[in-house]
């Protein structure tokens, strides 16, 4: 890669950086050829230590990409299709006739996402048995085949598959199955979320101040078993897509049908309290991207930019050079509120806090993230990656993802009095 596109690297991801917006590392490969490898931030900062070559990360839901890798094994070896019905490994389970192991992995089985449940936020740690065993106490969202909804439900019941098919703990069968044959020594399942774990990073998250991180809160990564429990390495997420999509590892109509690889390429994004996950390929190119963040902040269309940068192709209009202002808003500032917010209809109010900083507080979540004024008069919405705009007339706060993707545009409409 020529000096030129690493520092234009190196300007796009450090704006982030300072802005508590991103600390991780970022690997990028093409053609065979590693062209970029970096760390920014730190794994830890209470203690000042830095990322290197095994540090690890949550790969929250990037682990559904490895499990769905896991499955393709088992059907290349003959052991099973995507045909095949639960009913031949569960069949107590409701719908158990009716469900085929390809629909555990496409949201289409019907069963229940667990993030949804009482039980499901987190906050308590379950088993793989014990998760089944309160999926098969509830009914099925729809019948399955009939509709699609994003699941971790689904992989949750599709680990306990590949534990009944393979004899073995969920990890120590994607152990078998994925990690062992192509060399993941860095890549496991994580067992109980308050048991430490040699070189893993430490999560954070945007603070109540512009620049500042905090901690996130703790989430028991185990309860997301199959589709959110795994944790990994920049470097064997770059031994699994070269083995993917380069190798022959899984057939390429197996990495079409079961881990959705496209014409375009693949993308693999997770997130969880304190971690954010991108693996990227571009077919055209042949570019990987691995991005594994310490940090919860989401930027939607963040490999694609990265693949870009590193390939030649300039930075889409989305992704502009940030000009701050000062960090502080005068308490009459207009933008200043409650509001509506059109995703999920949540009350949220734009305040400033003791130290000056303009705030958004989510009424639900009962948290407060510093926004960054901007000198155009727009400000950022960190957690999201979001610029945000207010019209001078109506006070409709209008806030666009940075990559240029209307699918994650917001709207706050002020309520009355606010």
């Amino acid at each position: 890669m020529s000096e030129g596109r690493a520092a234009a690297l190196d300007r796009f991801i450090g704006q982030f950086v300072e802005l508590a917006m991103f600390d991780g590392t970022v690997l990028v490969d093409v053609g065979g050829e590693v062209v970029y490898e970096r760390s920014f931030g730190l794994a830890s900062y209470e203690h000042g230590v830095t990322h290197d070559a095994r540090t690890r990360f949550r790969i929250a839901s990037v682990s559904k990409s490895l499990t769905d890798a896991a499955f393709a094994r088992l059907v290349q070896a003959g052991e099973l299709t995507m045909e095949t019905p639960l009913a031949l490994y569960l069949p107590e389970f409701p719908s158990a006739e009716a469900i085929r192991i390809g629909q555990l992995l496409d949201y289409t089985s019907g069963i229940p996402h667990t993030n949804d449940q009482p039980w499901g936020d987190g906050k308590t740690s379950l088993t793989v048995d014990e998760i089944v065993e309160r999926l098969a106490a509830m009914p099925l969202d729809f019948e399955p085949g009939s509709d699609s909804n994003y699941s971790n439900g689904g992989y949750a019941v599709a680990a306990k598959v590949l534990e009944l098919v393979v004899g073995a703990p969920y990890g120590e069968a994607m152990r078998r199955l994925v990690f062992d044959p192509l060399g993941m020594a860095d890549t496991a399942h994580i067992e109980d979320a308050r048991a430490p774990i040699r070189h893993m990073a430490t999560g954070y998250e945007p603070g109540a101040f512009p620049g500042e991180r905090r901690h996130s809160r703790f989430y028991a990564v185990e309860t997301r078993p199959g589709g959110g429990s795994l944790h990994s390495t920049a470097g064997d997420l770059l031994r699994f897509a070269r083995a993917v999509f380069r190798q022959g590892f899984v057939r390429p109509e197996l990495a079409r049908s079961v881990l959705g690889a496209d014409d375009g390429g693949f993308l693999g994004q997770g997130r969880s309290p304190g971690f954010v996950t991108k693996l990227y390929w571009g077919r055209e190119r042949d570019v990987i991207v691995v991005s594994l963040a310490n940090s919860y902040a989401v930027p939607a269309g963040w490999g694609r930019a990265i693949a870009g940068l590193a390939t030649g192709e300039p930075a889409t209009a989305g992704w502009p050079d940030l000009r701050l202002a000062a960090p502080t808003v005068r308490p009459d500032d207009p933008r200043l509120g409650r509001y509506r917010a059109s995703f999920g209809n949540r009350e949220t109010v734009i305040g400033r806090s003791a130290r000056g900083a303009m705030i958004i507080e989510d009424a639900d979540s009962e948290s407060t993230t510093g926004l960054v004024p901007l000198a155009d008069g727009a400000f950022l919405q960190p957690l999201y990656f979001q610029r945000c705009a207010q019209d001078g007339e109506t006070r409709v706060v209008t806030c666009r993802i940075l990559s240029g993707d209307e699918r994650y545009t917001s709207v706050l409409t002020p309520e009355p009095h606010g």
